[in-house]
């Protein structure tokens, strides 16, 4: 059952999903290189929810230090993507573009047997692509040969995302503490890109971060921190199901959000291309499913 609790914790969700292109955005804007942004954030919750989890008493699961790195790895890639691209594309474009990512895991799911050939389904990952088709072909310039190669390379986050959740549920260490596996994924996300800053973005180069771009990591990490407990909270007493609904509130989120605060790209194109999606999500995610406690959503781990 439903509890006023639980709407609330999915519309916190949606919405910490949704400003996250937003936030990637303003962090290109003021030259905050990706490398600091992952090292940072990923430090900083890492750090914070392993207090956490230290807190609530028990040992240390070894299990998820392994687990978290592998996660890590994989998550890096979409992560880096995204702040990477963000500086180049929309983010009202790249909030459509990300929510490819359960279309992609299905097709996944297809051809390993761990999703039927519903018809249901099919014709969502149809229209999902057809959202993307509809985007792409309506941006300016692209019919007359001037493509935005940033937009079209954008579908590499959705497809990085794919590869990291289907690693995450298919290893979940079972019985595992969910806190955990969030505080060592995030640890391992942050350390693993520490030999790429000495290499390409040293701490003491030119442009290093000001005073001002800390205070706005800060609040990141603040801001990660709450999501993981909120998606957590879901996750476990709802189920996955449920939780990946916030989709719902953070596709439409994020394109409004983009719109106020950055403009551009707001053309009927792109308003069609969203209500094409949210009829795409509607039906991925009505149905049969199979419930997992592992991570399903692309937004769910953000470092």
């Amino acid at each position: 059952m439903n509890s006023p609790r639980h709407f609330v914790s999915f519309l916190l969700l949606g919405l910490f999903w949704g400003v996250s292109p937003s936030l990637y955005k303003h962090l290109s804007e003021i030259h905050l290189p990706a490398l600091h942004t992952i090292f940072y954030s990923g430090l900083g919750v890492g750090i914070i929810m392993l207090i956490m989890a230290k807190l609530r008493g028990g040992a240390i699961d070894r299990r998820l230090v392994a687990y978290g790195f592998g996660c890590a790895a994989l998550m890096n890639l979409p992560f880096g993507f995204n702040l990477f691209l963000a500086g180049y594309v929309p983010p009202t474009e790249l909030a459509i573009i990300i929510t490819m990512s359960p279309f992609f895991s299905y097709l996944v799911g297809l051809v390993t047997g761990g999703e039927n050939a519903s018809p249901r389904k099919l014709l969502a990952i149809f229209l999902g692509f057809l959202s993307t088709l509809v985007l792409i072909l309506s941006r300016e310039g692209t019919l007359s040969g001037q493509v935005s190669w940033a937009l079209i390379a954008s579908i590499l986050i959705p497809l990085a995302y794919c590869a990291y959740n289907t690693f995450a549920s298919h290893a979940w260490p079972k019985g595992a503490d969910t806190i955990q596996a969030g505080a060592f994924e995030s640890l391992w996300s942050g350390l693993l890109a520490l030999p790429f800053i000495f290499f390409f973005a040293p701490f003491n180069a030119p442009g290093n971060p000001t005073l001002e771009q800390h205070w706005i990591i800060g609040a990141v990490v603040l801001m990660w921190v709450v999501e993981r407990l909120v998606y957590f909270s879901l996750i476990t007493t709802k189920g996955a199901v449920y939780t990946v609904q916030a989709t719902y509130v953070s596709t439409p989120a994020s394109v409004v959000i983009g719109a106020l605060f950055f403009g551009g790209g707001t053309d009927i194109w792109l308003w069609v291309s969203l209500a094409v999606l949210m009829v795409a999500l509607y039906l991925n995610n009505t149905g049969g499913h199979k419930d997992v406690l592992a991570p399903v959503n692309p937004e769910s781990h953000p470092v």
